[in-house]
């Protein structure tokens, strides 16, 4: 998430909802991973799709569309982060 000026190591406040806002960024979880990720969240309703983007451009978007929807979990959303001295 660094174009978020998120960096490693930082911590980020997540309010816990299940749905979030377009260009929100959201913690989820994917396959029942035992991890979350950041990733700016964009869904589609219309076409049952779900683009997870993250906030660096070495990472691709993660594109789920119709029965794949059923792999993420939004935990919440970030509404803060804190960054340590550098």
């Amino acid at each position: 998430m660094i174009n978020a000026r998120i960096l490693d190591g930082d911590i980020v406040f997540i309010k816990k909802q299940d749905i979030v806002k377009n260009g929100e960024i959201a913690a989820v979880i994917v396959n029942n991973d035992s991890k979350a990720t950041l990733r700016r969240l964009y869904y589609y309703q219309n076409k049952s799709l779900l683009i997870l983007r993250a906030e660096n451009t070495a990472y691709e978007d993660q594109i789920y569309q119709n029965e794949e929807l059923k792999q993420v979990r939004i935990l919440g959303k970030a509404v803060a982060f804190q960054s340590g001295i550098r």
